[in-house]
């Protein structure tokens, strides 16, 4: 996105105006608002009740201090349009260039992530109501359609009008999910077994989970250059988007986990069996909102790939010719994570290896390489040592993160 300006952003959204603060707030917390969150009960029940409420604000802190880095430092400097163009100003062509290669696999894995659930939702709904059960494979594809449409969009401002009704039937569903588990606890439909408080191994190996669910550091900075005179309020908008979630999907978590215990499945939603009228309405509602954080994960990505050197537009190109071109590229990219995802075997699992694959680089490291290099001698010996522990953990947490996934997998473990 590197030499454009704030009001080429929006006029691809064939508006003037920059965006509303509620347009900022909600469309940052959507970068939070996927489906990850349905992932959350079932590492309560490996981590424990307390472990996993600690797990989650420590990681969550440590990405809402680098995001903050993150702006920090975009304010160092005139224009800047997005984390890649941050990284060009402060690393030089060599950094960015690595920038934009985390960039892209990080939004690329979470969008693997968002097909692979709708699918398997999509194939949970079928094989529960008709007993056809076909795998998630076929629905997979069948995505691919709605999702090029939805990833035309060019700016943020265009993308809020997703997400604002997306999170409100995102939420709803998440009421109806706490209503349809206290019915079932009334019932006694529900586990009995003894509650979990505290596993500090599952802890420390869910770390890359929790990382990714709270990964916004590819995409803020883009947000706040959307932002123009407004860029000031964008920290505190950011702060409290990140609380509003975080209060939100650790208490959805706790209810959902003391109802559920052992039996919170790796996509929580499948947990709830049998299926009737509510649970069909929940499913639709997770899906819809998954569908539609796909685009705005996707759109930093593609605005890396078509303003590459691989990918650059001729210099008199017709605006039809221009919008195929798009099309073109970002519909490719969207059919390479479709075959992909067709590879994923379990959602809590791969989302714990994509997180501390993509996450580290993207929330952990990098943001301390641009902090550092940005202000220099200004940052205290405290907080330079606070940038080099918060890129230890993210390295140490991430690795027995890939360790603790692939010999879990190795042994069979599904759960």
């Amino acid at each position: 996105m590197a030499g454009e300006t704030p009001t080429d952003l929006t006029a691809a959204a064939g508006v003037n105006a920059p965006p509303s603060d509620f347009q900022l707030f909600m469309v940052t917390v959507k970068l939070f608002f996927g489906i990850s969150y349905l992932s959350m009960p079932n590492t309560f029940a490996h981590c424990g009740m307390f472990g996993g409420i600690v797990l989650f604000s420590i990681v969550i802190g440590m990405n809402g201090i680098t995001m903050m880095q993150l702006i920090k430092t975009a304010e160092n400097y005139h224009c800047v349009q997005s984390y890649s163009d941050l990284g060009l100003r402060v690393l030089g062509p060599k950094g960015k260039s690595v920038i934009d290669l985390c960039i892209i696999v990080k939004q690329i894995c979470s969008c693997i992530s968002y097909l692979f659930f709708v699918s398997k939702q999509l194939d949970f709904i079928v094989c529960q109501s008709s007993g056809r059960c076909v795998g998630n494979h076929p629905y997979c594809f069948m995505l691919v359609v709605p999702v090029i449409i939805m990833s035309s969009a060019n700016s943020y401002k265009l993308l809020s009008y997703l997400s604002i009704p997306s999170i409100i039937i995102a939420i709803l569903g998440m009421f109806c999910v706490l209503f349809y588990s206290f019915s079932e606890l009334t019932l006694g439909h529900t586990s009995h077994s003894d509650l979990r408080y505290f596993d500090l191994p599952s802890i420390i190996g869910r770390i890359g989970m929790a990382m990714y669910i709270f990964d916004g550091n590819a995409i803020v900075v883009n947000i706040r250059a959307e932002a123009r005179e407004k860029k000031h309020h964008y920290p505190s908008i950011l702060k409290n988007a990140i609380l509003f979630t975080l209060s939100l999907f650790v208490t959805f978590s706790t209810i959902t986990y003391y109802v559920y215990r052992e039996n919170a499945q790796p996509i929580f939603t499948m947990s709830l069996v049998p299926l009737n009228s509510l649970v069909v309405f929940i499913l639709c509602c997770v899906c819809i909102n998954a569908l539609t954080s796909y685009p705005v994960q996707m759109l930093a990505a593609f605005k890396i790939i078509e303003n590459s050197e691989y990918f650059a537009h001729p210099a008199r190109e017709s605006r039809l010719r221009g919008f195929l071109r798009k099309i073109g590229i970002r519909a490719s990219v969207i059919v390479l994570t479709t075959i992909i995802c067709l590879s994923v075997q379990t959602f809590t699992d791969y989302i714990n290896i994509a997180g501390a694959i993509g996450s580290v680089t993207v929330a952990f490291v990098i943001p301390e390489m641009l902090y550092l290099k940005s202000f220099g001698d200004k940052v205290t010996p405290l907080k330079r040592a606070g940038c080099y522990f918060i890129a230890a953990f993210g390295i140490v947490g991430s690795t027995y993160s890939i360790y603790y996934s692939i010999k879990k997998l190795a042994m069979g473990d599904l759960s």
